[in-house]
């Protein structure tokens, strides 16, 4: 009986514990690039960069998140994630556009969208404004 119990709670956890494909596009990211757009243009306005492990983890954990619909609104710009100096995940942004708030990118030849909250277009805005905390 208590190896029954050991089986199939060992077998929750893997099964709780696997990545989307997102998260693991993401996972181990060392570096992260933002880059804001000028309003209504994909001209890049500002740039934002950090190594700072818990920042990235953050943006990563807010990108991967429940699968929205792909809006076309524009975006306000990208996330360049790098796992030691290669690109690993270049995810486009929209925080703005209220009923448009989502990120998308491409993740084995498709298009994924997943949605964005309000924490997310909360930290991006404060980002964009020049604000280096949250």
């Amino acid at each position: 009986m208590k190896l029954f119990l050991f089986v199939a709670l060992l077998l929750c956890f893997v099964s709780c514990s696997e990545k989307s494909a997102t998260g693991k596009q993401l996972a181990g990211c060392d570096s992260l690039v933002i880059n804001f757009n000028e309003l209504g243009t994909n001209n890049i306005a500002k740039t934002v960069t950090t190594t700072e492990n818990k920042a990235i983890k953050k943006l990563a954990g807010f990108v991967d998140s429940k699968t929205a619909e792909a809006y076309k609104c524009g975006y306000d710009g990208n996330l360049l994630f790098y796992k030691k100096g290669k690109l690993a995940g270049d995810v486009s942004f929209n925080y703005s556009g209220d009923g448009c708030r989502h990120f998308i990118q491409e993740i084995n030849g498709e298009l994924s969208s997943t949605a964005m909250s309000n924490e997310a277009a909360n930290f991006l805005k404060s980002l964009a404004e020049g604000k280096d905390w949250y």
